[in-house]
Order: structure tokens, then C-alpha cells, then sequence
């Protein structure tokens, strides 16, 4: 008995000391079936090394792979010299040269910019941003191989902040785009560009917060930490899988690392028109807009939220049904409005001929109109966005 005891207490000793000599002696009471593990082969061992290797850069091995989908864009846009409209002076053969610099005296002037892009066709489309292509003469795309190509404009969307243009290539690799109904704040992102020709930047962070609407009251900007570099307008903001989620457009002014991406969903609706059309067709209700004063006793009929109708446009589709200046929007197709913004978007959404169903409130008494939306006038497509300050043309 104490034979057995003593044995017990030494492998007892043994497994509680660790080390080679405790595995030893346990291996060494177990049945034959539990013999060692064999050493895995020098090309495993390699190939796991690098699988290991891979999932500690996911997006180093991300850019390496949507890079060559991203582009860089050149343009060129002649613009008028006010100086040269200032003075005669400037336009004179002989006191001109005297005293000015010769640019001064030429009456155009050739200015430069840069920006980015993404392949979204392998027959050469190409997304970027308005801003970056607007009143530019010349367009040119640089692929990261190098190859550079003309750009014709198929497109543009001011109100978006979205242009669509072509080059002359075929079999181009192209980037995929999200579905935007998985986007979660929180989710990593990369937003790519191509400021400086072929030397791409990347920067990551996350999705901060969707439905920004601040920016512009017809997009729901998504908002992402990750660093806009300048020259990165019209790059992606992809998702790790390497699909676009969004158009980076803008920087916050006020705040450092705050970043503007036009979502997904607003680029699968507008491209398919620009790419069809050169154009988007808006719906238009023909109002001015602003907040409610935030002491609401300064109103004459205080309300608690909705927006109200600072101008009603002549021969609009407000007019004609009979809304007014002065009237509160209280509710769109029955959803409470609690800005300005909110209608714009709503109204974004729509399209020529549909119906809207609006709960105004006029004078402190409610009444329910129904609005049929047109398109809108050509002149008003361009026109700045809404600002709270004064009644937004277009809307």
C-alpha cells in the first residue's frame, strides 16, 4: 500500500513540476496509441510561416490588389485674368511689359489640379468627383502602370458632387461596389488616392457615422477618420474586402481627421443615369427652406419641429399646390420633420411625377397637401446647396 502511495505522490511531483521531464514521465504511462507527434516537413512549415505572414498585413495585401484600379487625374482649365479686364495697362503693348509680370498680361490664364479616381468598367469608366473635373479643358488619367490616357467627360451631377468619364482601354481591372445595406459604423475602412501621379496614398481608420447630411442635405455623407490627403477626391472608401462603400469628397474644415465619403447607394443611383444619360434628372418642389428659429417664442405660431417654407417659387410644383410662404412641414408621407434637410433629402429620393403627401401647419392650424414633384429646371441643376441662412433655390 505504501508502495502504491509513494508512486502516486512522484507522478504527482512530476506533473506539477513541468518542463521536459513532467511530459516525459506522463507520455511514458500512457498506452502505446499516444505516441509523438511527428515533425512537420520543412515545406509546410514554410507555407505556414507565410499564411501567418498574410494575416498579419490584410491591408498591405488589400492595396496591393485594388491598387491597380485606382487612378490618378490631371486637369486643365483655361480661366479668364481678371487682372487683365482691371487695367489697360495689361493689354498695352507698350506699358505693359513695364512694371507687371508678363502672365499678368495674358488674358487667359491655364490653371492646374489633381485628383482621383476608380475603375468601375472594364471598358474604361472611370468615378471621381465633380469638383475635380469641372470647367476643366483637358483631362488626363494616369493607371498605376503608368500608361496615361485622355479622359472624356460622359457625365456630371453637381448636385452629388458625382462625374462619370471614359478612356480610351479595354480589359481594365476594375473595383466592385458594396452593398450598402452591410455598412456598420465601427467597420474598418481604407480610403486610396493618387495625388502625385503613380505614387499612391493610403490611409485607414473607421466608419464613423453614416446619414451626415450636413454637408449637403441631397447626399448622406458617410463620415470616416481615416486621413482625405489632399488630392484623394474621387478615390475609394472601401471596406476590407476591397469593395467601394464610398467617394471620398471632403474634409471637415473645423476639426482634424474628419473625412466626407459620398455613399455607395447615392453612386449606384446616380451613375447608371450618367452613364445613360450625361445627366440626373431631379425632382423638384420649388421651395426655400430653413430651420426653425431655435427660440421657438419668436415665432407666431410656435412649433415643436419641422421646417420652414421661406419662399415659394412662381409657377412650382408648391405652388400650384397651394402651398405658401410662412407654412411649417410637420410631416413628409408621415414622417416627422425635424429640419430643412430632412425634406430636401426626402424629395432627393423621389422622382418627376410622384406624389408627395405633406402635413404643414399654417397660421397654428394643420392641413394636409399633396404635392405632385416635376423635374427641375435646367438653370437650377447647378446651384449651390441649401444654406440655412437663406432660402435654397432648386428644391
Amino acid at each position: 500500500m505504501a508502495k502504491k502511495i509513494l508512486a502516486g505522490l512522484l507522478t504527482l511531483a512530476l506533473g506539477a513540476a513541468g518542463g521536459a521531464g513532467a511530459t516525459v514521465a506522463i507520455l511514458a504511462t500512457r498506452p502505446a496509441f499516444w505516441a509523438p507527434a511527428q515533425a512537420a516537413p520543412a515545406s509546410v512549415l514554410l507555407q505556414r510561416a507565410k499564411v501567418q505572414d498574410s494575416n498579419l498585413e490584410p491591408i498591405a495585401d488589400l492595396v496591393e490588389r485594388v491598387v491597380p484600379a485606382v487612378v490618378n487625374i490631371d486637369t486643365v482649365s483655361k480661366q479668364r485674368n481678371p487682372l487683365y479686364e482691371f487695367s489697360p495697362f495689361f493689354q498695352d503693348p507698350f506699358f505693359g511689359p513695364f512694371g507687371f509680370n508678363t502672365r499678368q498680361r495674358e488674358p487667359y490664364v491655364i490653371r492646374k489640379g489633381v485628383g482621383s479616381g476608380f475603375i468601375i468598367d472594364p471598358e474604361g469608366l472611370v468615378v471621381t468627383n465633380n469638383h475635380v473635373v469641372a470647367g476643366a479643358t483637358e483631362r488626363f488619367v494616369t493607371l498605376s502602370d503608368g500608361k496615361k490616357y485622355k479622359g472624356k467627360v460622359v457625365g456630371t451631377d453637381p448636385g452629388t458632387d458625382l462625374a462619370l468619364i471614359k478612356i480610351a482601354a479595354k480589359n481594365l481591372p476594375i473595383l466592385p461596389l458594396a452593398d450598402h445595406k452591410n455598412l456598420r459604423v465601427g467597420q474598418v475602412v481604407i480610403a486610396i488616392g493618387s495625388p502625385l501621379g503613380l505614387q499612391h496614398t493610403v490611409t485607414s481608420g473607421i466608419l464613423s457615422a453614416m446619414n451626415r447630411m450636413e454637408v449637403n442635405p441631397r447626399v448622406n455623407f458617410l463620415q470616416t477618420d481615416a486621413p482625405i490627403n489632399r488630392g484623394n477626391s474621387g478615390g475609394p472608401l472601401l471596406n476590407l474586402r476591397g469593395e467601394v462603400i464610398g467617394v471620398n469628397t471632403a474634409i471637415a474644415r473645423e476639426g482634424q481627421g474628419i473625412g466626407f465619403a459620398i455613399p455607395v447607394s447615392t453612386l449606384q443611383a446616380v451613375i447608371p443615369q450618367l452613364r445613360a444619360n450625361g445627366t440626373v434628372e431631379r425632382p423638384w418642389l420649388g421651395v426655400g427652406l430653413r430651420d426653425l428659429p431655435e427660440d421657438r417664442n419668436k415665432m407666431f405660431f410656435p412649433s415643436d419641429t419641422g421646417a420652414l417654407i421661406a419662399e415659394v417659387m412662381p409657377d412650382s410644383p408648391a405652388a400650384k399646390a397651394g402651398l405658401q410662404t410662412g407654412d411649417v412641414v410637420l410631416e413628409v408621407d408621415g414622417k416627422v420633420i425635424r429640419n430643412f434637410g430632412e425634406v430636401i433629402w426626402t424629395v432627393a429620393q423621389r422622382k418627376k411625377g410622384d406624389q408627395l403627401r405633406l402635413l404643414i401647419s399654417r397660421e397654428g392650424q394643420k392641413k394636409a397637401i399633396t404635392v405632385t414633384l416635376e423635374k427641375m429646371p435646367d438653370r437650377m441643376v447647378g446651384s449651390s446647396e441649401p444654406q440655412e441662412e437663406s432660402p435654397p433655390e432648386g428644391q
